[in-house]
């Protein structure tokens, strides 16, 4: 495994995509390398990769905050805590290169989760109340926590609200819609962030 690689299991939709740029944004600045599951070849079962990512990745973070539909008449999606339910597995499959794996649970409110997967009571569970500054803390706190960080969440708060600006007049520049999430791929946005901050952290 690599001890800088962080698997994200979260929706990729325009819906989550403001806290899913504060989120990268986050891993990024803690120089932290985020790996999101992403494919060219339509041959390729989606499923396998996402086990290959999960498998190289010391760190996973899982938001189960999206457990009800997002309008009346949408079914529920399960492909968050179904991915986590994978991770978990992968943890204690007894092999001893993944025991080491830790795993971050964020949901929206504190103990939702105990009324849909009980089972994950007792686990490290941060809620963030779709609150993008209050999710950056939640990571950036847990990563101290793990890694030891020289940074707080206050700064790279301000640093983010910095970078989106400048994204926004890069991307409108470039005929690209800043807040739809398939603009871009997630390496491009990935690539642009981490060019801003190692400009941004040499000012």
């Amino acid at each position: 495994m690599n001890s800088r690689k962080v698997f994200i299991n979260c929706p990729f939709d325009n819906h989550y995509f403001p806290l899913l740029k504060p989120l990268l944004f986050t891993l990024i600045y803690l120089d932290l390398n985020p790996q999101i599951s992403e494919t060219s070849d339509c041959g390729k079962v989606r499923l396998n990769k996402i086990n290959r990512i999960m498998r190289k990745s010391s760190f996973s973070i899982h938001d189960l905050s999206r457990m009800e539909p997002l309008k009346k008449g949408d079914l529920p999606r399960f492909n968050m805590p179904f991915e986590c339910g994978i991770d978990f597995g992968m943890k204690n499959s007894g092999r001893k290169s993944l025991l080491k794996k830790k795993l971050l649970i964020l949901e929206k409110k504190r103990f939702r989760y105990q009324k849909v997967i009980s089972d994950i009571s007792g686990n490290d569970i941060k809620s963030h109340g779709n609150r993008p500054e209050k999710l950056v803390k939640a990571v950036r706190d847990w990563f101290s926590l793990n890694l030891g960080s020289a940074f707080y969440s206050t700064e790279i708060w301000l640093a983010y609200n910095e970078f989106t600006s400048d994204y926004e007049d890069v991307s409108r520049s470039k005929g690209y819609d800043p807040n739809d999430i398939s603009s871009f791929t997630f390496k491009d946005v990935i690539n642009n962030m981490t060019t801003w901050i190692d400009t941004y952290k040499t000012k």
